[in-house]
């Protein structure tokens, strides 16, 4: 099968950075707030720092291949725009076990993420979101920044 039909693509670029840009801008301050505030994510993170960036980003390549490319687009050949459920479901559940905080709002990021590689057809940009969401999120929560 064309490695593309799962996301393996710079898919719509244009769309893809202005996204990507606008989100980490957009999500910055609520993480900064949530990880300074939250002992139990600085308690969960803060033994993390030693994995950035590549640990980090080689773990949620596979994370974002899985759930952004397999499962979404996967699915969306048979369900079309329910996938974004599909796939956001697992997603979720996958982070049970992680800071309350974060796995109650992994629904909703799951579905964002999905959304965003629904819309440029490529798993990269949700991948380059959440490599920056786990990584700012380290750094905060260890106190680095």
């Amino acid at each position: 099968e064309d490695p593309r039909k799962v996301g393996f693509t710079l898919g719509d670029w244009r769309a893809g950075l202005p996204i990507t840009i606008l989100a980490i801008i957009l999500i910055a301050p609520v993480l900064w707030f949530v990880a300074r505030g939250d002992t139990s994510m600085q308690d969960y993170y803060k033994s993390q720092v030693s994995g950035l960036p590549w640990n980090t980003f080689l773990d949620l390549l596979g994370w974002e291949f899985f759930f952004r490319g397999w499962i979404l687009f996967g699915y969306a050949r048979k369900f079309g725009a329910e996938a974004l459920w599909l796939q956001a479901v697992p997603f979720a559940l996958a982070h049970i076990g992680k800071p309350e905080v974060e796995t109650l709002s992994t629904i909703f990021g799951g579905f964002a993420f999905g959304w965003v590689a629904w819309r440029t057809k490529s798993f990269i940009y949700p991948l380059l979101i959440h490599w920056f969401v786990a990584s700012f999120t380290i750094l905060v929560a260890a106190g680095v920044l």
